[in-house]
This record gives C-alpha cells, sequence and structure tokens, in this order.
C-alpha cells in the first residue's frame, strides 16, 4: 500500500507540471499552437507516466495517459489531439507492445468523442466542464474493472478504486487551475483596455477641439487652392490627396471623441428591425462601390432598449468593415431574428478573412487589420455592445469570409411605440 500511495502522489506531481506550463507560457504572452512549447510539456508528461506506471496487484499496470490527451484536445486544438495520441501510440509500442492494440481501438474511439465535443466544451461553465471530464473518464474506469475480472483479482479492486478516485481528483485540479489561470489573463487584459481606453479618453478630451480648429483653417484654405485654375495636375493631385487625408484625420478624432464622450443616460424603446433596415439601405451605394450587394433578413418586431444613434453607429460601423474586407466584390448578409429573450443579429460577408491570432486581437486600442485604421471602430462597437448588455462572436475563415454574430436582450415591455414600417411583411420578416 506505501508503494501503491508513493506511486499516486508521484503521478499527481507529474501532472501538475501541466497547469505550471499553462501558467508560465501565458504570463509570457506565448500563443499555445501546434508547436507552442505547452505541447511539449504535454508529450513530456505523457512520456513520464507511461515510462513510471502505477502498479496493481503484482500484474496491472495503470498511468495518467488520458489526462495530457484531454487537455491537448481541449485547451489547445483538435489537431494537437491528434498529434498527442500519436506520440503515446509510438510510447506504448516501445514500452509495452502487448497492449498497443487495446490502445488503438480505445484512443481512436476517445479522438473521435473528443473530436465531437470540442466546439461544445468551449462553451460550458466550470462545473459542466468537470462533468465532462469525469463522465469521459467513466468508461475507462469501468474498463479497468472488467480486466480486473477477467484476470480474476477482485480482492484488489479497492487499489483500483482509488486509482480512479486519484486520476478523477488530477484531471479536475488541472482543469480547475487550468480555467483559473484563463480566468485571470482575461481580466487582466480587460485592466490592460480599460487603462488604454481611459488614456485614449483623456487624450481625446483634451487635444481633440484643438486639433480640430486648425485643421478646418487648412481644409478651407486648400478648398480654394483647388478652384484655382492656373494649378498644374500634379497640384490638384496633391491638394486632393490633402483634403482626402484631413477627412480621414477628421473621422479619428471623432472616433476619439465617441470614446471619450460618457455614456449616454437616454436610453428608450428603439426599434432595432427598424434601425437595421434603415442602416442596410444608408450603406448599399457604399457596397456597390465595390461591387458588394447587401442582403437583408430582419424579422419585424424586435426592439430593445438603448440609445438609437449608437446602435445605428454600432452597425454601420460593421457592416463598413464587413463590405472594405470585400475590396473585390461579394455578397455581406445582415439577418436579424428572435431568439427567446434576445435578438440574434448576424452579419456575414464573403471577405478576406482574418486568422486566429489576429481574431483575438481585435477591439483593441490602435489594432487594426486596414492600412490606415486605427482600430477604434471596432473598439467602439464592442463597447457599444457592451452597454446593450449583449454579447458577441466573431467565426472567420481566411479567403472564405467572417460572420459576426450579436446578442441582444429584448425589450420586454407592454408599451407601444411608433417605429418605421417595413415593407414586405407578410410574414413578420423584412427581406431585401
Amino acid at each position: 500500500m506505501y508503494d501503491f500511495i508513493a506511486d499516486l502522489i508521484l503521478h499527481f506531481l507529474i501532472m501538475m507540471m501541466i497547469p505550471f506550463a499553462h501558467k508560465l507560457i501565458s504570463r509570457r504572452g506565448v500563443r499555445m499552437r501546434i508547436t507552442s512549447p505547452f505541447l511539449s510539456v504535454l508529450i513530456l508528461v505523457l512520456f513520464l507516466t507511461i515510462a513510471f506506471p502505477v502498479e496493481i496487484a503484482g500484474s496491472q499496470f495503470f498511468d495518467l495517459k488520458f489526462i495530457p490527451v484531454f487537455v491537448a484536445f481541449f485547451y489547445i486544438n483538435p489537431l494537437a489531439g491528434f498529434l498527442t495520441i500519436s506520440v503515446l501510440v509510438t510510447f506504448k509500442v516501445f514500452f509495452s507492445p502487448g497492449d498497443i492494440w487495446i490502445t488503438l481501438i480505445n484512443y481512436s474511439i476517445i479522438s473521435a468523442l473528443f473530436f465531437l465535443a470540442a466546439k461544445f466544451y468551449q462553451k460550458c461553465t466550470f462545473r459542466q466542464k468537470l462533468f465532462i471530464a469525469v463522465l469521459f473518464y467513466l468508461p475507462i474506469t469501468i474498463t479497468r474493472y472488467v480486466i480486473f475480472l477477467h484476470e480474476d483479482i477482485n480482492h484488489e479492486t479497492v487499489y483500483l478504486l482509488l486509482f480512479s478516485a486519484s486520476s478523477i481528483v488530477t484531471l479536475s485540479t488541472i482543469i480547475y487551475l487550468i480555467e483559473m489561470n484563463l480566468h485571470q489573463d482575461k481580466v487582466m487584459q480587460k485592466l490592460r483596455n480599460a487603462d488604454k481606453y481611459n488614456a485614449i479618453s483623456q487624450l481625446a478630451a483634451s487635444v481633440a477641439h484643438e486639433i480640430r480648429n486648425p485643421m478646418t483653417t487648412v481644409r478651407g484654405f486648400l478648398q480654394l487652392l483647388k478652384n484655382d485654375k492656373n494649378l498644374t495636375e500634379d497640384q490638384k493631385k496633391f491638394i486632393k490627396i490633402s483634403l482626402e487625408e484631413l477627412d480621414r484625420t477628421n473621422h479619428i478624432i471623432s472616433d476619439f471623441l465617441s470614446l471619450a464622450r460618457p455614456e449616454s443616460p437616454v436610453s428608450s424603446k428603439v426599434s432595432l428591425s427598424g434601425v437595421l433596415v434603415e442602416v442596410a439601405e444608408f450603406m448599399r451605394p457604399f457596397g456597390l462601390m465595390t461591387k458588394v450587394e447587401i442582403r437583408t433578413t430582419i424579422y419585424e418586431d424586435l426592439f430593445i432598449n438603448g440609445n438609437q444613434n449608437e446602435i445605428k453607429q454600432l452597425f454601420i460601423n460593421l457592416i463598413k468593415n464587413s463590405v472594405e474586407a470585400m475590396p473585390n466584390g461579394g455578397l455581406l448578409e445582415v439577418s436579424a431574428f428572435k431568439n427567446d429573450t434576445s435578438a440574434d443579429i448576424h452579419i456575414k460577408d464573403e471577405g478576406v478573412g482574418i486568422s486566429k491570432d489576429i481574431l483575438q486581437m481585435l477591439g483593441q486600442p490602435y489594432y487594426s487589420t486596414k492600412t490606415k485604421g486605427t482600430g477604434l471602430g471596432l473598439m467602439i462597437s464592442f463597447d457599444i455592445i457592451n452597454r446593450l448588455k449583449g454579447k458577441y462572436v466573431i467565426e472567420s475563415t481566411e479567403n472564405k469570409g467572417t460572420t459576426f454574430t450579436i446578442k441582444l436582450p429584448l425589450y420586454i415591455s407592454s408599451e407601444e411605440i411608433q417605429y418605421p414600417s417595413l415593407q414586405n411583411g407578410s410574414n413578420g420578416q423584412h427581406n431585401n
């Protein structure tokens, strides 16, 4: 029993390398990709647990190889999980070739189940994730118990139960520590963004007005020069570029002022359907300039609580970004539907798409995928969504397009207000 307990403690300590490495790597800001140091740590842990298994009943040897496989699938990506299983099979060939077929069958089934559950797992709460982990581990315990029955070593079942309990505790501890680390990273990121937000707000409030005044003067003189008949073609070109840059600078200042402006206390029942139709119609000419067709499918009776001007600004920003993501034209679909107590809005384009690394950087100050962008447009959009107590999800595939999904809580009240009448509304939708 003493040796058995010592082996359990050893394996627990080996497994604790996983959350420790996760914490250390995330502090250094290293992205966990398939070639990341975190995957290397998982493979090292996998090697140690297979090389030094726990001995039960003198003939049965068990390890915790399930745990690194689980972490690779659910905390890196499925590709990392498949690679980890390939390494696992390779290790088994060297350490216990007699069990290779059982390992292949078991982990082929496990990999298929993990692959199917990976996306669902990311959306679960902490308790749900623990439940899923235990649920996946139970069949392994049952399989081991069947082996004990087959080998007629029932009297050693207590060791199996202790090992299984220790395995579940170890896996639960690892999930808890990784989830806590991920939560802390999110909190720290929010604090960093809040600091940047405050700095931008203070900057905007102090200098925006002073910058705009001389800009207006310069623009006025350039407009006068533009009408001079003695200008050469090059001079006209230079003046045109200067005016465009002044307009772009003015737009950036407007973004700064939007961030500096305090949250509007004016909040009322707003027809989301009407706003979406109005914004789509407003943006259609802009889309036609690059051969982008804007198509809408909007449920009529969608009402939310907020500031109508801010809501318009939100969707103008998002639709403008989607149009600009399709320089060669394409289809932009804007749809909105009622979903229980929320309104689901989907803005789907066929643009250049965004890589996963860049996707997580969107909305941060001064970060933009555009050559002349500031990143403030999306930052403002995300801020408006948060003020509306909504949620958003961005799904994107490079060279295929991006889908921006927003969930906003519906306005629940008996009040009736006037809102823009919608055409083609016989089926409760507006299609265009």
